[in-house]
């Protein structure tokens, strides 16, 4: 007998309100959950996560996924910003966990939506966009989940070997502003 597939949508995976236990959550403007027992109301919002293209003189610093979802395909050195953290902030921070190296210039450059799987769930979140430089990588390392890095001139990337439907967007913009 198999298993009926896991829904992947987090408004479909809770059942019971957390505050008051009650089983039959509706689904209220497509981002929240509402108890008709208690009233309770939570909002599942859009998680944050960001991305840098970093130039070292004319090229770019570009990873390659060393993990699902995408494992393999190219992205950029970035990830989920914490709770209380600035975005700016969270890209910094990411960057070094993942290539041992620190950034100067952070510059926004844009933003798009995207979609996340996660352990079986799709997680709706706000791509930000950066550029910025990295001037010594003489001590850059890839860790955390990058399998390894590249050093590219930005018109050499080919967009459909970029990870993400938002990674290519942004590319775009890059590109747009070369």
């Amino acid at each position: 007998m198999t298993q009926p597939a896991k829904p992947t949508d987090p408004l479909q995976l809770f059942r019971f309100c957390p505050q008051c236990g009650q089983e039959g959550l509706q689904v209220r403007q497509v981002r929240s959950l509402n108890c008709p027992a208690c009233g309770f109301r939570y909002f599942i919002n859009s998680a944050t996560a960001v991305g840098g293209f970093i130039f070292h003189g004319d090229k770019i610093i570009v990873a390659v996924r060393g993990e699902e979802p995408q494992k393999g395909k190219l992205d950029l050195p970035g990830g989920f910003v914490e709770f209380d953290e600035a975005a700016d902030e969270g890209l910094r921070r990411e960057i070094f966990e993942e290539l041992q190296i620190e950034v100067t210039d952070v510059a926004y450059l844009g933003s798009s939506p995207n979609e996340y799987l996660f352990s079986g769930v799709t997680y709706k979140v706000t791509d930000i966009f950066y550029t910025c430089r990295a001037d010594d990588i003489s001590k850059i390392r890839p860790h955390d989940d990058v399998a390894e890095f590249r050093l590219m001139d930005p018109r050499d990337v080919d967009p459909a070997d970029l990870s993400f439907p938002s990674v290519r967007a942004a590319f775009a913009m890059l590109l747009a502003r070369l």
